[in-house]
């Protein structure tokens, strides 16, 4: 296991402004001499994904030795989100020039200054290509633009509980502590989510899904009011070479970080055989 600091120098973001010294805090686990797996976090989680023993990361029922997402075999990195205050450069990170918190001025961020930032980094630490990119919610966002923004970077893309569009969140749906430190850290996430929009200055969301060159296998929760079942298959079936994955849950939008038992194989088998080169769906029907 290993975590620190990648440095990848100033960046331009989509709106022109110019963030210095931009850094992401990252974690490890495996050697770079196999295939690698990207995980992108959530709104709540951060660049800990498998963690240790003692302190195990957020989706360590799901990643590590013997399990979907098998370390034995496969390398696992994660990020801390650009903007996120995990170690990455955010609100909570030093102004260069100003020599303070930027804490409320923090330029917005979009999520793919996300993903670009994240593929400096990748590259930084002498990553060219990877096995899959895989993330739910704000994670699954980072996930679709990887798809689009680097068509030929991965061999499959697993996004979670996520739709082509932003649907807007606010702090009453977000998870703010009642601190100002707490709602800091967090907004330029949420700023980021509700600007999702994969179809934005692409031509809409059918021609963006059309630039995919990955297989997708695509997960939807039932129960879901942030990403309507419907909505994300009707999505997924736009996309080449796809595969639509209705999940029967308890818990709704939050099932990608839990109840592995009932999709964590479908991954585990995806990341070892072709996936059929038409769309197909594969509904999923544990019992509740």
């Amino acid at each position: 296991m290993k975590t620190g600091i990648v440095e990848i120098g100033n960046m331009t973001l989509e709106s022109g402004v110019v963030l210095e010294n931009v850094q992401l805090a990252y974690e490890r686990k495996g050697s770079l001499d196999r295939p690698i797996v990207l995980v992108c976090h959530a709104l709540t989680g951060n660049h800990v994904t498998v963690g240790t023993d003692e302190n195990p990361g957020w989706w360590s029922g799901l990643v590590g030795r013997v399990k979907s997402i098998d370390t034995n075999g496969l390398t696992v990195i994660s990020f801390n989100a650009l903007g996120g205050s995990n170690g990455s450069t955010g609100p909570l990170a030093v102004n260069p020039a100003t020599g303070e918190f930027y804490r409320n001025l923090f330029p917005e961020v979009t999520i793919r200054d996300m993903v670009h930032a994240e593929r400096r980094a990748l590259a930084e630490l002498g990553v060219n290509r990877l096995r899959a990119v895989i993330g739910g919610s704000l994670g699954g966002m980072r996930v679709l633009e990887w798809g689009i923004l680097y068509p030929e970077d991965m061999d499959i893309l697993f996004p979670m509980a996520v739709t082509p569009q932003s649907t807007k969140i606010g702090s009453r749906q977000s998870p703010f502590g009642n601190s100002r430190n707490d709602m800091e850290s967090f907004y330029p996430l949420i700023r980021a989510m509700n600007t999702h929009d994969i179809g934005r200055d692409r031509g809409g969301i059918e021609l963006a899904s059309s630039r995919i060159a990955a297989k997708v296998v695509a997960f939807a929760f039932t129960h879901d009011p942030m990403c309507p079942t419907e909505e994300t298959r009707t999505f997924v079936h736009m996309i080449p070479n796809s595969i639509y994955c209705l999940v029967n849950t308890k818990n709704g939008h939050e099932s990608f970080l839990t109840e592995f038992e009932k999709w964590g194989l479908v991954i585990n088998q995806s990341m070892e055989v072709a996936v059929c080169r038409q769309s197909k769906l594969l509904y999923l029907a544990s019992a509740l």
